[in-house]
């Protein structure tokens, strides 16, 4: 039997036998979800206490994954965003995972790798279940829900099609993290990995990466600058031997990650340290490798899933 401690460093990745076009990538409706009763009930009054006069949105929520070399597939069903909440909330006053239902939701993380060969971290500012607070990852990273459908579609007429969309949403989302970004100018994008963390997250994320024509430095200047810094492709696996060190590694411009205020140290959320692995794994494999080794040293425990199928409730 598993341990379910909340939280605990304990990440889960699938990476895909190739880099995926992002439209051979498909989230289905095919799926029915079934809500444990007591998630239910402390999800509507917690909602209903700390979410004073908001709309709670529709959202996908992810059970199986078909992953072959020519495409992924991910089985869907349907809940709310207030009941994904109402999980961590309740795994965080519990300190348990996993005893009353997972809600993995449909997140992607597809992040810009910049003509210099860079990325951008940042540091959450805040979340509605104020867990992970002060942790990095990058700023792309997001939800597709009902709500979000409007709002994309604001930026770009036709943008997103619905909440299952697969291309068009972490467009948004990437768009809505720099600005300069616009979904033209974002090139081809690949999904490479599914993770699952148990530090931060408990739902599941759909991680991958597209090329963009700038450089890091021309999209740093925004309201956000001083929570971002900006490291070489090539240093992730040493940016991952940083967590949880007194000194960890400087950026390109030597400014240092800032400490989590959950854990003292500077920390890296769980579902981005899968998308790290995910792309280290098609770019280099002695830098795969290399990542692993840190992460492990790092007091991580890596569990790599194979396909072609797999229910995302077994990984736990």
């Amino acid at each position: 039997m598993s341990d379910n401690t909340f939280p605990r460093k304990v990440i889960y990745a699938h990476i895909t036998e190739k880099p995926l076009d992002s439209r051979l990538v498909a989230a289905r409706n095919d799926r029915t979800f079934n809500l444990n009763d007591h998630l239910r009930d402390f999800s509507d009054v917690k909602w209903a206490t700390d979410n004073v006069g908001w709309t709670s949105s529709p959202l996908p929520t992810m059970i199986e994954v078909d992953s072959t070399e020519d495409e992924l597939v991910l089985h869907c069903g349907i809940t709310e965003y207030k009941y994904l909440s109402g999980m961590v909330k309740l795994a965080k006053q519990e300190k348990k995972s996993n005893t009353h239902g997972t809600i993995h939701g449909l997140t992607t993380e597809v992040i810009p790798i910049f003509e210099d060969e860079t990325v951008i971290i940042e540091q959450r500012q805040g979340a509605d279940t104020q867990h992970g607070v002060g942790f990095y990852d990058f700023a792309c990273a997001g939800q597709n829900a009902k709500m979000y459908v409007d709002k994309a579609n604001e930026l770009v007429n036709g943008l997103v099609s619905s909440m299952f969309d697969m291309v068009g949403f972490p467009q948004y989302q990437i768009t809505k993290a720099f600005p300069q970004l616009h979904p033209d100018s974002i090139g081809d994008m690949f999904y490479v990995a599914v993770s699952r963390g148990f530090e931060v997250s408990l739902d599941s994320q759909v991680c991958g990466f597209t090329h963009v024509p700038f450089e890091s430095g021309d999209v740093r200047v925004n309201d956000a600058s001083e929570h971002r810094l900006i490291y070489m492709v090539d240093e992730l696996p040493e940016l991952l031997d940083s967590i949880g060190r007194a000194r960890p590694r400087g950026d390109i411009f030597a400014r240092t990650p800032k400490p989590a205020p959950q854990t003292g140290v500077f920390t890296i959320v769980d579902d981005s340290i899968g998308t790290i692995l995910g792309i280290l794994y098609h770019k280099d494999r002695s830098q795969y490798q290399s990542a692993l080794d840190a992460l492990h040293d790092r007091g991580y425990t890596i569990n790599e899933v194979n396909g072609p199928s797999f229910n995302l409730d077994d990984l736990n």
